[in-house]
């Protein structure tokens, strides 16, 4: 086949002509014109230096004898230029003088031609050196070609490593998103390590588990055949031959959490000679920190060498396997709060409907008894009040758990007694002890002791401790209280016989909601909300709660430590007694929207034989009062149309109520409304539903301040 591309035309090169003679220019130029080039002329030597200045030159034919600067001085200062350093340069003359030829050579002269020219041999020595100074630049571009392409292939070798590193970590971060089970992400590190970082990989996390200390891991090998798992690993082959990694890995995993060593933040390599250890003569540890776990990442590989580009792209993959390894535990956190907030949903509900079967249970009885049967009243009145009283401590243990989760909780600090404490946690927790026949030893070793706090959250705190220990201890158990006082601190033990704890467990048990035991046919009733509201209480004083046992059926120790001083002991005045046939004249206005509630009260205010009128709003109420003049106002809060706040404040301006007993009886405890109550008049608030005792006592008090023969004075 015939080539029929057309050739590239030659580019023409610089050809300069140096001579101080007009005439030889054109002479010059007409040798020359058969070359086909450019043929520049200058007439003197500065005219000469100009030009090289501006372009490039394939040969200057320079005359030597120039008024001014010669040819010897131009072409000297021709060589200092970097750009005609070596341009070729025949020198022109009339005469050759040897000596003169000398001094040209010797300044890089390349050939003399004595003038007048031959035509032929100037052609001749001319075309030599263009063509010289034409296959030097093709084969400067040739070369700068060629060293273009090589960047090219180069950047085009970067660039595509860039994108398969960008490949795999994007790949990477795919695939840890896709689960968010611990395990599983833990299994899809180490393969795609072992695929693109090491030969064989290892991940291992401490706290994945229910014990904090305990360590999962996973391995895995690029062949994809059964990899060693870690403890193997460590104790014959990272142990043995790597022993800096080893002492790096155990300090990553193995450091208890309270430990104030510094921190591990970079990563370790080392390398061994031979293949004694199965080939592996590289192992790169990276440490995975997150915010609640430790781990590290095992690179193996069976070459020493490790690249800066294996380095960074290690570091960035490791980055993201922590990241992916918090998320799965954020996950699991999630789940296993949802998974116990279900379960104390229907603990909540099977603890709600087991004190209400029994009220339907009774007042089922009570429409069927006889009317007036004593015995019967007695009996129901005993079951309600009973299961009532149950119910109330299961509202008030969510209400604080409410109050502390919002940092509501108001303590009302003063010095109080370790022996009143202990004294009214001990009364509260009594009946729970004798329905399950229960013993209870005291050792107040700290009689003398007080503490600064509120008595009644103190007193709560002992008492959710000894229901605890009745309630996990069986009937006829033994359960013991002691107090101890050392180095300022106050410590309250309270220790049991019963069922223990099982050690799995044990990091929960103070958990919100958490119970050991969330089946349906569990003996133990509840909320597991008891232990939450000790610890956070004891924690508000000041103070720490500590548990302790050796195990199930090993019995259980739960100790408090609080700040402590030591104090004179008091007596505790007893509260006088008021009779019952001193009531006759006091006048109650019981003012409830809820029918059942105002008329079950006035029949027992009748029973104790005071005079009682009920309304069901704040302006009948209002009426009410400006007619009877009342000592006591029992007043709802959450009343329709006025609430109980005005009406407090109407009866505080009427002369004729303005002294009157108010005791407010709500079904709102937060404290901005019982605030609000006092700042309204009221004198007492009570939450509904009330302890009947304490209403009572409240009234007997209007009662003595009317006069020793209980008539009212007003």
């Amino acid at each position: 086949m015939m080539d029929i591309s057309v050739p590239t035309p030659r580019q023409p090169v610089n050809i300069l002509v140096v001579d101080d003679m007009r005439e030889q220019h054109l002479v010059m130029r007409t040798v020359l014109e058969e070359l086909q080039e450019n043929v520049i002329t200058v007439a003197s030597g500065r005219e000469a230096l100009k030009a090289v200045l501006e372009q490039s030159f394939a040969v200057i034919l320079l005359d030597v004898n120039m008024p001014g600067m010669d040819g010897f001085e131009t072409a000297s200062l021709l060589r200092s230029y970097r750009r005609t350093a070596r341009t070729p340069i025949i020198f022109v003359t009339a005469y050759v003088d040897e000596a003169e030829m000398k001094r040209g050579y010797s300044l890089g002269a390349v050939d003399y031609i004595s003038s007048p020219v031959v035509p032929e041999i100037l052609r001749s020595k001319v075309r030599v050196f263009v063509e010289m100074y034409r296959m030097n630049v093709e084969l400067l571009a040739r070369a700068a070609e060629r060293e273009a392409f090589l960047l090219a292939e180069a950047n085009r070798v970067v660039a595509e490593r860039a994108r398969q590193r960008a490949d795999f970590l994007a790949n990477a971060s795919h695939v840890l998103t896709r689960s968010l089970e611990v395990g599983t992400t833990l299994q899809h590190i180490v393969e795609l390590a072992s695929t693109e970082l090491a030969d064989i990989a290892f991940v291992a996390v401490m706290g994945t588990g229910d014990v904090p200390t305990d360590i999962t891991s996973r391995s895995a090998r690029r062949d994809r055949t059964n990899a060693p798992d870690l403890a193997g690993f460590e104790s014959r082959t990272l142990s043995v031959a790597f022993p800096l990694v080893s002492r790096f890995v155990d300090q990553l995993l193995r450091e208890r959490a309270e430990n104030d060593s510094k921190p591990v933040d970079d990563f370790l390599t080392e390398t061994v000679a031979g293949t004694a250890n199965g080939g592996i003569q590289r192992v790169s540890a990276f440490p995975l920190l997150t915010a609640n776990q430790k781990g590290v990442i095992l690179l193996c590989s069976y070459g020493q060498g490790m690249s800066d580009e294996q380095i960074m792209l290690s570091r960035e993959f490791v980055s993201r396997a922590a990241i992916a390894i918090e998320n799965a535990m954020l996950f699991s956190a999630i789940r296993d709060g949802d998974r116990r907030k279900n379960e104390f949903l229907a603990m909540l509900a099977h603890e709600l409907r087991n004190p209400l079967a029994p009220i339907a249970n009774a007042a089922a009885v009570l429409r069927s008894a006889t009317p007036g049967d004593a015995e019967v009243l007695r009996w129901a009145g005993e079951i309600v009040a009973t299961q009532v009283e149950h119910m109330v401590r299961i509202v008030e243990d969510l209400l604080d758990v409410s109050r502390i989760a919002r940092g509501a909780v108001t303590l009302r600090k003063e010095l109080v007694p370790l022996s009143v404490v202990i004294g009214r946690a001990v009364e509260t927790s009594r009946p729970h002890l004798i329905r399950r026949a229960q013993h209870l030893t005291c050792d107040e070793g700290a009689v003398d002791t007080a503490v600064n706090g509120d008595v009644v959250r103190l007193a709560q705190i002992v008492s959710n401790l000894l229901n605890n220990a009745s309630k996990f201890t069986p009937q006829g158990g033994h359960i013991s209280l002691s107090t101890r006082f050392s180095d300022g601190i106050a410590s309250i033990t309270v220790a049991d016989d019963g069922q223990g704890i099982d050690p799995a467990f044990m990091p929960h048990i103070f958990e919100l909601f958490a119970q050991a035991d969330t089946s349906l046919h569990r003996p133990q009733g509840g909320l597991g909300i008891g232990l939450t509201l000790v610890r956070h209480l004891t924690e508000l004083h000041g103070g720490r709660v500590e548990c302790r046992s050796d195990g199930l059926g090993k019995g259980a120790a739960f100790a408090i430590r609080l700040p402590g001083a030591m104090a004179e002991r008091h007596t505790t005045a007893l509260a006088p007694v008021v009779h019952l046939n001193r009531k006759q004249a006091i006048r109650v206005l019981i003012v409830d929207d809820l029918a059942a509630s105002s008329e079950s009260l006035e029949a027992l205010l009748n029973i104790y034989g005071y005079i009682v009128r009920c309304a069901a709003d704040g302006e009948s109420a209002l009426r009410m009062a400006a007619e009877m003049r009342p000592d006591v106002v029992v007043l709802d809060i959450g009343l329709p149309g006025m609430s109980g706040y005005e009406v407090a404040r109407c009866l505080r301006q009427d002369s004729g109520c303005s002294e009157c007993l108010i005791i407010a009886l709500s079904g709102y405890g937060q404290e901005d409304q019982i605030r609000r109550a006092f700042e309204a008049g009221v004198d007492q608030y009570l939450v509904k539903p009330a302890d009947t005792s304490a209403l009572l006592d409240a009234i007997a008090a209007t009662e003595r301040r009317h006069g020793s023969d209980g008539i009212a004075t007003r």
